[in-house]
Formats: structure tokens, sequence, C-alpha cells
């Protein structure tokens, strides 16, 4: 049986042993072979896939290693694979569920996986890749966009199949909705602190929903680029430096385009300086801040060992919006009065 990857697997067939899943896999050869002779297989054979190593097994069966082909090109002719492989492998037994192998290939980022039963005899492949055979001959470039593709639509289908029934899955979003609800009540608060602002200018109020919508769209588009960078199976302090300096500068771009486009418009109908000074410097910032806090708040749930595409999206929300209201009448009201 062939995991369907354009549906999405139920409870039921997470749980299934893998051995259900088995497909053959043809690059399987024994350690007495030298490497002159698996070349000369290796013409012999017409493989669809792209396939970048081969399993190595001895003479009952037992999966000993593997070697990529890329080593035979630097090994003598007569070198035998006994001496080249590598024998830490990734592999799953054949009764292991199906949501643990998919687990294991998401965390590692690979295609294929070998199965191997309780006496570790090489009984084949729990194989994912894309039932299409122009998928071998596509660019690398769009083969990563494919696999990248793969892995979201198994995580997916895992965290979809936690779900049982809806009250399951109600008390497993629910509270994180809540955040929603807290940031709305605490948005209220901050708007009865600066109700004097309000009724003085109410310009502010005219342009609160802009603010707030756009504070909450980069908020979002930071969100969804850590989701995608939490893909790497281990984070790089470093790399995550690297891209929450990025994301403030193009925050910064985006805030002066924003603020440009407003003050265009707002000047259209009116020629006081103050009250677009005040919207166009607090979206401008809020935008920054909402920007810095979607980039990393996904990254921090990650580590928490929390799941950041049902938690992040609400939590990044609900600090936009409380960031913005407060940055919004607090900065207007320190320069319009």
């Amino acid at each position: 049986m062939r995991i369907d990857l354009t549906k999405r697997l139920s409870h039921k067939e997470l749980k299934r042993p893998v051995k259900e899943y088995l497909s053959h896999f043809e690059l399987v050869f024994s350690e007495n072979l030298l490497v002159k002779d698996v070349l000369a297989a290796m013409q012999a054979k017409t493989q669809e896939k792209r396939v970048e190593y081969f399993y190595v097994i001895d003479g009952e069966g037992i999966l000993l290693g593997l070697v990529s082909f890329i080593d035979l090109l630097y090994e003598s002719s007569d070198t035998p694979l006994s001496v080249i492989l590598d024998p830490e492998v990734i592999k799953i037994q054949e009764n292991d569920p199906l949501e643990k192998a998919l687990k294991i290939l998401t965390y590692h980022q690979i295609l294929f996986l070998p199965v191997v039963s309780i006496e570790n005899k090489f009984l084949g492949v729990l194989d994912i890749t894309p039932h299409n055979p122009s998928y071998s001959k596509t660019s690398k470039g769009h083969t990563q966009a494919v696999k990248e593709d793969i892995f979201q639509f198994i995580g997916f289908s895992i965290e979809q199949g936690k779900y049982k029934s809806s009250f399951v899955e109600f008390r497993y979003r629910m509270p994180w909705l809540l955040f929603n609800l807290v940031g709305g009540l605490i948005c209220a608060v901050i708007g009865e602190i600066f109700q004097m602002t309000l009724v003085e200018f109410v310009v502010l109020a005219l342009f609160i929903p802009l603010v707030l919508t756009l504070s909450e769209s980069i908020g979002i588009q930071s969100m969804t680029f850590s989701l995608r960078f939490l893909h790497f199976r281990k984070i790089h302090w470093s790399q995550v430096g690297r891209r929450i300096f990025a994301e403030w500068k193009t925050s910064i771009l985006l805030g002066i385009t924003c603020a440009l486009l407003l003050s265009a418009f707002y000047f259209a109908w009116s020629i006081e300086f103050k009250p677009i000074l005040a919207i166009s410097v607090s979206m401008l910032i809020s935008m920054m801040c909402s920007a810095l806090f979607g980039a990393l708040f996904p990254i921090i749930l990650h580590i928490l060992s929390l799941d950041p595409k049902v938690a992040a999206g609400p939590i990044v929300l609900m600090m936009a919006d409380i960031i913005t209201f407060a940055i919004y009448l607090g900065l207007s009201t320190w320069i319009l009065i």
C-alpha cells in the first residue's frame, strides 16, 4: 500500500504499522560486492526516481549500512562495500506506527526510510516521493520546493490526525483563541485610558482599523517566514539573528512606504500636519514591533516544544493589536497634546 499524498491521513491510518506501506527498493547490494560490481549493476538498472544512496546487507539480509553514490567515485574499483559503508542508518521497525515513521522522515528531511524486522533484516522502504515520473528530471531547486510541500503536508496530517472528534479539536484550539479575547479586552482598556485623545482628535479613530490591519498583516507575514525557517532540523542562533535583523530592515521599508502612501492620501483632504505625523510615526513603529515579534515568537514556541502552527497565529495577532493600540494612542497623545 502506498501513502496517498493527495488527501489527509486519518488517525486510523497513522496508527497502522509501517509494514503495510512497504515499497520495493532495488538498490540493495551485498557487502561482499566490489565498487566496480556495483557500478556495473547500476548501469543495468533503470532507476526512475532520484536516489542518492543505496543500502548494504549481509548474506542473511541484515541491514549493515548505506553508501552514497558520490563515495563510489572516490574509491578504488576493487574496494568492497563492507569497507566504505556507513553503519549509521536511519531506519524503523516494521511494526512501528506510520506516524512515527513520518515524524522521522520530516525531522531528517528524507524521502526514503528503510524498514527492518526485529532481527534487523531489510524488508523494504517507506517511500514518500511523488508518484510522478518527471520528478527525477526536475531541477534541484524545484525538487527542494516539492520536498518542502511534502513535509508540510505530512506535518499537517500528523497534527490533524490527533483529532478523533470535534470536541478534541475544540479543546486543542480554544485555549489559543482565548488570547485574542484577552487582547481585545486589553485594547478596550487602553482605549478607555486615552478616551480624551480620541474625543479631541476624532481623525485618530478613523485610522485605527487601517493601522491595526497593517500591523497584524506584517506580523502574520513575519510569522509565516519563521514557520518555514523551522523546517530545518536544528536551529542555529546565528541564523535566527540574521533572520530577525533581515525582518527588521524589511519592516522599516514596508512601514515607510505605507506611511508615505497614507500621507499622500491624507493631505489630499487635510492640511493639518501634526495628526498625520502622529499616525505615520506610530504606524511605522508598531509595524516594526509586530514584525519582530511575529518573526521571533514561533521560534520561542518551537524551543518550548509547543506547536507554533496552531499557537503562533492567535498570540501574534493578540500582541500586534496590543502593541499597536498602545503605541498608536500613546505616541499620538504625546505628539498632539
